[in-house]
């Protein structure tokens, strides 16, 4: 799933940099190193990029905050993760993301055959 730029603020590019830059260009959660060389589960070796995750951390006054928000770029609320964590952190909005779009494909085949057509 690619970024939405839209959804962010126009000076994202600087607030992600200083958040990034706040946690020593490493990962908040398990200190990967910005460019350090890993290797996956599967073998194979890739680099460390870190990305800014927004946290739905609470406002100071007990509202809760919504981690789509992608406008809520209070220091707090963001969190420089490496890829692999990031991932992990949003990965029930991924899989929600993945049933929707197989089921919008499965409906656009069928519509395409004419199978639809008989219940509608």
């Amino acid at each position: 799933m690619g970024m939405d730029r839209q959804r962010y603020p126009p000076n994202w590019a600087e607030i992600s940099r200083a958040a990034r830059e706040r946690a020593g260009w490493r990962c908040q959660w398990c200190g990967a190193a910005q460019g350090e060389e890993r290797v996956s589960t599967a073998g194979k070796r890739y680099q460390v990029v870190l990305t800014v995750a927004h946290l739905g951390t609470p406002f100071p006054d007990g509202r809760p905050a919504d981690k789509r928000d992608k406008q809520d770029c209070r220091p707090e609320n963001l969190a420089a993760l490496c890829q692999r964590c990031h991932l992990r952190y949003d990965i029930d909005e991924h899989v929600e993301h993945a049933r929707q779009t197989r089921w919008r494909k499965q409906r656009e085949a069928q519509l395409e055959a004419g199978q639809l057509l008989l219940f509608e």
